[in-house]
């Protein structure tokens, strides 16, 4: 197995870009504005930018003003719904290069009615190598997946946009958090420990205190080094990639009383035949993971082979209290991404998908058929401004 220094070398790149959840599928309602746009953080000039989306072809145009970040952004959020302050963004910012102070932090910003960003005062400190971020769905609290200190940082936002910390916070973990997701009604916070080979999940308290479950961590069968976490709309479901052994681990989520769960205690059960490898021909190092709106179809990013996996989720009534799911892979199995991919964005109409491919300074859109889940790239990748390490869209 590698090292715990190995597999941070492999997956420090990988943040979990959430919509509202690494980064998990998107929870966004899908827009009826009549702009929508597409936030890239970019490492090696240290900005965040917006670029504009056709609503009706999902390609990019010009690049929107850059606002600065801190350094190494690597994972970003938007709240999904409007806060006092109306609509933000965070970003977190990992390691100190470049002489570049402004790290182990998070930055905001507000989206602006055209959809530039406006960067509030300063930036808030967190754990060590901050590598994931997700928003609560009420947006009143951000969860910072600290992986070099083995910790969550737990903010509100205040009326203002600013966050301050919760009480206790940063809370312990076990090691290497490197991906996170809130549970739809906001009670549930699912963390993924890389070198552990386990999945964390805590209860969220009113004021963004955090409780490991009594039965936590929860492990899944034939599962290494989980690295991305998703959860379905309803919250019945959760959906962990394993870096290491080239599958997905599915959970039942006890949320409710069922034949499988027997107490509505938020613990996790994995389903029959999980887990789902990649198949055959299929990506290694499946990474950021994340649901299509209408939660028919699930994507993998393979950070070891630069391809998208693409599965068909089908759930099954078991009885009147009991669903249970599995994973087929759509044909073709998978799709190529441009060099080095670190990141993956869904648009809230479910229509396109967006990679950031930080190797080749470009991102990548793609037409998502809503049939078959099967993605169309277009015939040329969007050229940033510096390596690409985080996304999402709005």
């Amino acid at each position: 197995m590698p090292t715990r220094c190995e597999i941070i070398l492999i997956l420090i790149l990988a943040g979990c870009v959430v919509l509202a959840g690494c980064g998990g599928g998107s929870s966004n309602p899908p827009t009826t504005a009549a702009t929508s746009n597409l936030y890239v953080a970019t490492q090696s000039n240290t900005v965040v930018t917006n670029l504009p989306i056709n609503l009706d072809d999902g390609t990019l145009s010009g690049a929107g003003p850059k606002v600065a970040t801190g350094s190494s952004p690597i994972s970003m959020a938007i709240t999904p719904g409007n806060t006092p302050a109306g609509t933000l963004a965070f970003v977190v910012n990992n390691q100190c290069v470049n002489g570049n102070t402004n790290c182990n932090s998070i930055s905001s910003y507000t989206v602006n009615a055209d959809g530039t960003l406006a960067a509030l005062a300063g930036s808030t400190g967190t754990g060590t190598n901050p590598v994931a971020v997700t928003v609560n769905p009420a947006s009143s609290l951000v969860f910072v997946a600290n992986q070099g200190s083995d910790s969550i940082s737990v903010f509100t936002i205040g009326t203002d946009g600013s966050l301050t910390s919760a009480p206790n916070s940063p809370f312990p973990t076990f090691a290497d958090p490197v991906a996170l997701a809130v549970s739809p009604n906001g009670k549930y916070l699912y963390v993924a420990n890389s070198v552990l080979g386990k999945v964390s999940v805590y209860t969220i308290g009113s004021t963004g205190s955090l409780s490991l479950l009594p039965n936590a961590p929860f492990t899944g069968q034939s599962a290494s080094i989980p690295s991305g976490v998703a959860v379905s709309a309803d919250g019945k479901f959760i959906y962990v990639s394993n870096f290491g052994s080239n599958n997905i681990s599915v959970f039942n989520a006890c949320i409710a009383v069922s034949t499988i769960c027997p107490i509505a205690d938020g613990s996790l059960q994995e389903v029959p035949f999980s887990p789902f490898a990649l198949g055959v021909g299929m990506g290694t190092g499946p990474g950021p993971i994340l649901i299509d709106g209408t939660g028919t179809y699930l994507f993998v990013l393979d950070l070891s082979s630069n391809q998208i996996s693409e599965f068909r989720i089908n759930v099954t009534i078991l009885d009147a209290l009991t669903t249970t799911t599995n994973l087929v892979p759509a044909i073709p199995e998978t799709t190529p991404t441009g060099v080095g991919a670190t990141a993956l964005a869904i648009h809230p109409t479910g229509r396109w998908l967006y990679t950031a491919n930080y190797k080749a300074s470009t991102i990548t859109v793609y037409y998502l058929d809503t049939l078959t889940g099967v993605l169309t790239p277009s015939a040329t990748p969007f050229a940033t401004s510096g390596q690409p390490a985080a996304l999402a869209v709005r």
